[in-house]
């Protein structure tokens, strides 16, 4: 099997399975918010997992919550936010852009052709949000927020999140990451990029599915999204997932002292799978996002005459598994909305394949998928025509 879909779910890391295995088990069956031992052990976990996670990102524990996922915590900072202007792009995840219609008025900032955010018209925008009378936006004496991803879950474009939390900085406008593609894959500081609030899912870095982050910064005021019971801080009501959290714990500790290297392997196993393409078709294919600033793990590749589904199929048959763009949405009929917001026509994105590798992807893996990808791509060619 070549698994390459890790940015839709990547594989637990053996050494976050030891670490949850003891708190499945009925000699850990503590509560951490009991007073007796067993609830203490509980608690003390819960709370070493969140000292992981804010050493990963930049953090000081009290900063960091822990939720169900990316998805919650998407949702959850806007409860946080308590604002109704938020200048974002057409090419963030469903679970940005669908909460933001039902909570504020949202604002599209251009991004180019790589994906990633125009400085200059966020700048534009975040001026004009300020002024007596816009010319662009509504003013009302509303606050003003900018939600933008930080690693394109599609392109791997990754976005200059230090430029764009300056700009906040200047216009007073509060700043968050959606971090979910970020965490495990980029080096992340959320102190030097001036961020507000970063989402994370703990299934994207070697975590198990079901337990996310949300750091909120200490400099924001603080509402409960989960009320009821008290847990998080006040912040998310309900029980803890004592294993899960142990298990994002582990993981972000795992990322914080393997990351570099993953990243340089990354790279030289990006480069034997485009140049394996190259030798094989050449001029058949492109590459989308931004040749310089990327997360080297994830590659866009377009086939013009390929169809995606087509040739994801035949590769399953092979047990190759790649992905047509983000798994949240595949199952629908539309082209993806990340392709089309970067000026790809329809014929193209349906020609269009993302690779994602994981912390164990291998040389022969990639050659293994670079060959397939080949002789499949030429075998549907020759149908078609």
């Amino acid at each position: 099997m070549v698994y390459l879909d890790n940015a839709a779910n990547a594989p637990v890391f053996p050494e976050v399975l030891e670490a949850m295995l003891p708190w499945l088990r009925p000699d850990h069956v503590g509560n951490p918010g009991s007073l007796h031992t067993q609830g203490v052990n509980a608690r003390e976990a819960v709370e070493n997992a969140r000292r992981q996670v804010a050493k990963m990102i930049g953090a000081d524990p009290s900063e960091v919550f822990f939720t169900s996922g990316g998805t919650e915590s998407n949702n959850a900072w806007l409860q946080n936010f308590g604002g109704d202007l938020i200048l974002t792009t057409a090419l963030e995840h469903d679970s940005v852009l669908e909460p933001m219609s039902a909570h504020c008025h949202r604002h599209y900032i251009k991004v180019h052709k790589d994906g990633s955010v125009d400085l200059n018209d966020l700048e534009r925008f975040l001026s004009d949000a300020h002024t007596a009378e816009s010319n662009y936006l509504p003013r009302d004496g509303r606050s003003t927020a900018v939600s933008i991803m930080w690693v394109n879950n599609e392109l791997g474009t990754v976005n200059p999140m230090k430029e764009i939390g300056t700009l906040c900085k200047r216009y007073h406008a509060v700043f968050h990451a959606d971090a979910v593609q970020a965490a495990g894959h980029v080096n992340m500081n959320v102190k030097d990029c001036g961020i507000d609030f970063c989402s994370m899912s703990g299934h994207k870095f070697g975590a198990p599915l079901g337990v996310g982050v949300l750091y909120i910064s200490n400099s924001i005021r603080k509402s409960p999204w989960i009320i009821g019971g008290g847990q998080e801080n006040g912040m998310r009501g309900g029980t803890e997932n004592v294993p899960g959290i142990v298990g994002i714990g582990k993981a972000a500790e795992i990322v914080t002292e393997r990351l570099q290297n993953w990243k340089l392997r990354w790279g030289l196993l990006r480069d034997t799978f485009l140049t394996d393409l190259g030798l094989r078709m050449p001029g058949e294919f492109y590459i989308n996002g931004d040749s310089e600033n990327y997360s080297s793990n994830i590659i866009s590749l377009t086939i013009p005459g390929v169809n995606s589904e087509s040739l994801l199929l035949l590769l399953d048959q092979l047990d190759i598994y790649l992905s047509a763009g983000s798994a949240c949405s595949a199952a629908s009929a539309k082209s993806s909305h990340v392709l089309r917001g970067i000026g790809m026509s329809d014929e193209d994105a349906a020609c269009t394949v993302r690779i994602s590798m994981g912390f164990n992807t291998t040389v022969n893996e990639m050659h293994e998928a670079a060959e397939a990808i080949v002789t499949v791509s030429h075998k549907l060619k020759s149908m078609y025509s």
